[in-house]
């Protein structure tokens, strides 16, 4: 089981919509940073890099961007490189949208899984937030974040303000 947990998948899930404009560089720097530290535990720990972009609804082709899981970092920097803030409408974006393509689609091989989740704006529906929302009953799809996120599932915000986020 110790050999397990020295195996990782580390997913980063980000808001690239307009309003992180001012921020997204920033975000990728700090993303960068986080992997190369993890890089630096090799061959102790075999780690695996991915990437979930998503914006909104009204972004059509672009409101999500997915990087698969890569033990390379060097592939996972040229994959970021080509992230930049575009789209997104009202204030609210598909934050669940993101986070269940990361939990249910990316290639999870490891039982060590880690998810870092940058945003600046909380999930459709007014059960987060009271601000304009195009979808103020919630994700169109149907999604809520109690079916993205089951199971074990730590929740941790480096922000001192209550978003409201989830």
């Amino acid at each position: 089981y110790i050999h397990n947990l020295m195996e990782v998948d580390l997913c980063f899930v980000m808001d690239c919509t307009s309003s992180m404009g001012g921020h997204i560089n920033a975000a990728k720097v700090c993303i960068l940073n986080v992997a190369k530290h993890m890089e630096k535990m090799k061959p102790s720990v075999k780690i695996r890099f991915g990437f979930c972009g998503y914006r909104d609804y009204c972004d059509g082709a672009n409101r999500l961007q997915i990087f698969p899981f890569t033990e390379s970092y060097v592939q996972f920097e040229n994959d970021l490189s080509g992230v930049s803030a575009l789209g997104g409408g009202d204030t609210p974006e598909d934050v669940l949208g993101g986070l269940n393509v990361a939990v249910n689609q990316m290639s999870w091989r490891n039982e060590a899984r880690i998810i870092f989740h940058i945003g600046d704006c909380p999930p459709h529906g007014r059960r987060y937030k009271n601000i304009d929302d195009d979808y103020p009953n919630g994700d169109p799809n149907g999604l809520t974040a109690e079916r993205v996120i089951i199971g074990e599932f730590q929740v941790y915000d480096l922000n001192s303000v209550d978003t409201g986020l989830l």
